[in-house]
């Protein structure tokens, strides 16, 4: 059961929602649309809120930066010019080019929010705010000094020779000390427990005696879990799930950002899907 936490922060109602971002984007025309509705709201059954056919298919132009038909035509020139009888190199070099310069269009999924509270170690904390335009407040150890807690990864995972990838799904098996630098040792759990002890020992000990907890920190490692507010729009937060939900993203990462996902899909069910998994 791993320690990371993600849900809904009860201070903040998620605002906006698919229609709002339909809506932001008719901005531009000065027009706005409205949901379908359906008898599921007289029966009590649902709220019975749907969204336009036309609407979705705005979404998902939002999100991928072309029309259906548009992309319906890319495609059936990257089949033309993959066929044996007519590989072109270049022409596909070309189109994908074309594909990764086509621009997205992004600001009407801003015009959202949604808060979240979070509890996952240092070092994952520090990976997931290089996402932009996200806001994270964390419980700051320049004033809180007790309720300190380590992070204890529920599984070793072996190092990936891609640095890119960091890990590999590969448990490592019984792990010890003395198998990683020839010292005599325990489990490698164990070792790194007592390792945790002894920094949480040493941070006591310079709070004892009255060193300032904004300096006394600097002792205590990486693992240590934080708690915090993370707030920010639906484009924002479904950057961080497009590159963080993917499989070469580091688990504990990846722990986040699936939860982050899950919430999402419940409050923007469409531009939610578009934005993160394509259409």
């Amino acid at each position: 059961m791993t320690q990371i936490e993600v849900k809904l922060n009860p201070d903040v109602t998620p605002a906006g929602s698919d229609l709002s971002v339909v809506n932001a984007a008719r901005r531009s025309f000065n027009t706005r649309s409205e949901w379908n509705w359906s008898k599921e709201l007289e029966s009590g059954t649902g709220d019975g809120r749907t969204l336009k056919e036309k609407d979705k298919r705005l979404l998902e132009f939002l999100a991928r930066g072309m029309t259906a038909a548009d992309f319906e035509q890319f495609m059936s020139k990257v089949g033309d010019c993959t066929e044996e009888d007519s590989w072109e190199p270049q022409e596909l070099k070309e189109l994908l080019w074309q594909w990764r310069n086509t621009p997205t269009h992004d600001t009407p999924f801003n015009h959202t929010f949604i808060s979240f509270e979070v509890k996952m170690p240092v070092f994952t904390a520090r990976q997931l705010v290089k996402t932009e335009y996200t806001i994270l407040s964390e419980a700051s150890r320049r004033y809180i000094t007790d309720g300190i807690e380590f992070y204890e990864p529920p599984t070793w995972r072996k190092a990936s020779p891609n640095k890119k990838q960091g890990s590999l799904d590969e448990e490592l098996d019984f792990v010890t000390w003395d198998t990683c630098d020839g010292e005599e040792g325990g489990e490698i759990k164990t070792v790194i427990e007592d390792h945790n002890q002894q920094n949480l020992n040493l941070y006591n000990a310079l709070i004892n005696c009255n060193v300032a907890p904004e300096q006394a920190r600097m002792v205590l490692p990486q693992s240590m879990m934080i708690e915090a507010t993370w707030s920010g729009t639906l484009g924002a937060f479904a950057k961080m799930c497009r590159e963080r939900c993917h499989p070469e993203a580091q688990y504990e990462a990846r722990v986040v950002a699936n939860k982050v996902y899950e919430y999402l899909k419940e409050y923007y069910p469409v531009g939610a899907v578009a934005l993160v998994e394509g259409v």
